[in-house]
């Protein structure tokens, strides 16, 4: 089936059954109950399929885990309670104490965070590497180095790293490959196919699609996904069923939303480019960006966040953002509805310095585009650009 119709049906279609609805019902239960004592036995021994108890999972979460192994063209994938619960059991299932990981500089605060100030308690080394020197991956590749982590793009300067180069490092060097896919989703790029192990997704942004949930995914070969359920059930980092119910009603629309993500990003980032307000522009669809070509060879469609830099201060750019009236002043990104934040102040208020070693200047802005008219929103920003000048 082409990605569209795995979108709507995978997962959801099973045996002939009078009276099935549609719609996969939400079962709000946190035990479920066996019958007597030779169900129990035929349940551990594989002859009996079903669920002991809420916290391992529901069918409603076990249909989007399928949906989205279809979608990423992977063996299986797991549902958790977050993306950073998806990010933080994955590695925590697969890296030992004495080991090493590597990732790229470009990423979300807390998950290099969580490299650098977490796992050095649980004695796990971690080198973060630029994303520019990339092409010398194996020089930082220890005896005891056994995961490469990477955002595709990356957040938030839109980065696309050579899939197939890294693939060939990691392979040769025997480390598992994980890949955070958030900002591109399986529409737009399924990482699986050029070499990834996992693939990771805060579901909480395009899967979920509505600023109305938490939800993260891992996705992957059976040997890895073995592996993080068993830590997921320790952890504890579930998701539940009416949280598993929105999502997957979400994802039965995500090829239709990503293409209007997509389209009006791309109008709207090469508008930017031309707006003598505007210093640069990151956004992988434009020819300007430093990984166009990788993004043209791996990528169906760029996405529908743009990050991009005002000629101004601090403090004429929080005019600006404070000025428009379409986009609403948070952070997050895959909703309706267009979302703007200045990421040195929202982001990284309590941690300037540090953003500005990231190159996160006062000025920089993060656009995360929704399903408004791109019309609208020029005269939007042409109003705030006005602001600014005066």
């Amino acid at each position: 089936m082409n990605i569209e119709t795995k979108a709507v049906h995978s997962g959801e279609r099973k045996e002939r059954q009078q009276h099935r609805s549609v719609v996969t019902p939400i079962e709000q239960t946190a035990a479920y109950y066996f019958e007597d004592t030779q169900q129990i036995i035929d349940f551990y021994e594989g002859r009996l399929s079903g669920i002991k108890y809420g916290r391992y999972g529901c069918p409603t979460q076990h249909a989007v885990e399928r949906k989205i192994a279809d979608l990423e063209t992977t063996d299986r994938s797991l549902l958790f309670s977050s993306g950073m619960a998806a990010v933080t059991t994955a590695i925590l299932a697969l890296v030992k104490k004495g080991q090493h990981i590597l990732f790229t500089n470009d990423c979300y605060r807390n998950t290099k965070k969580f490299f650098t100030d977490f796992l050095p308690n649980l004695g796990i080394e971690s080198t973060e590497v630029n994303i520019d020197n990339l092409r010398n991956l194996e020089n930082y590749v220890k005896n005891n180095t056994v995961l490469f982590f990477s955002e595709l793009p990356t957040n938030p300067f839109l980065r696309v790293i050579d899939l197939e180069k890294i693939a060939e490092v990691t392979q040769k060097r025997g480390l598992t490959f994980i890949v955070d896919s958030t900002f591109a989703t399986p529409i737009n790029i399924r990482p699986v196919d050029y070499g990834a192990d996992i693939i990771l997704h805060s579901a909480t942004k395009y899967l979920g699609g509505h600023h109305d949930l938490f939800a993260g995914v891992v996705a992957g070969k059976q040997e890895y996904l073995e592996i993080i359920q068993q830590s997921r059930d320790v952890l504890g980092g579930i998701i539940d069923p009416h949280t598993s119910f929105l999502l997957l009603r979400s994802i039965q629309t995500l090829p239709i939303r990503m293409k209007v993500h997509n389209e009006n990003a791309q109008m709207i980032a090469e508008w930017l480019e031309r707006h003598q307000e505007v210093e640069s522009v990151w956004y992988p669809g434009l020819n300007s960006h430093p990984d166009y070509e990788l993004a043209k060879k791996y990528m169906a469609g760029f996405g529908g966040v743009i990050t991009f830099r005002l000629r101004a201060n601090e403090k004429e750019t929080s005019s600006f953002v404070d000025s428009l009236r379409l986009p609403y002043i948070a952070t997050n990104f895959g909703g309706p509805q267009s979302l703007i934040e200045q990421h040195a102040v929202l982001t990284f208020y309590k941690d300037r310095e540090n953003a500005e070693k990231r190159g996160i200047t006062e000025n920089l802005i993060r656009y995360a585009v929704g399903f408004e008219s791109v019309e609208d929103v020029f005269e939007d920003f042409n109003n705030a650009f006005k602001v600014l000048r005066r």
